[in-house]
């Protein structure tokens, strides 16, 4: 799940979006829990967000990051998800 949210954030609940728009260089800003939920919220406040265009090549399948960083947040996120 992806949302926008109006606070110059975007938040969400997908882990390997959420350790993809890491690698891809967007400002993470923090976890928060609803329910038995973890969101990862990004910093989404310039005018020219790159997000659109991330989220577009992510999910058609053109994405193009390192895979070693990825896995490694991968890892990273995870724990931060059972931590809290």
């Amino acid at each position: 799940m992806t949302s926008p949210e109006a606070n110059g954030h975007y938040r969400t609940s997908d882990l390997y979006y959420a350790a993809y728009l890491k690698v891809a260089g967007v400002e993470f800003v923090d976890t928060t829990r609803e329910g038995g939920r973890v969101f990862f919220l990004f910093r989404d406040d310039d005018e020219v967000s790159p997000l659109r265009d991330l989220k577009r090549e992510y999910f058609s399948g053109h994405a193009k990051v390192s895979a070693l960083a990825l896995v490694q947040e991968i890892k990273n996120m995870k724990s931060q998800t059972f931590l809290e």
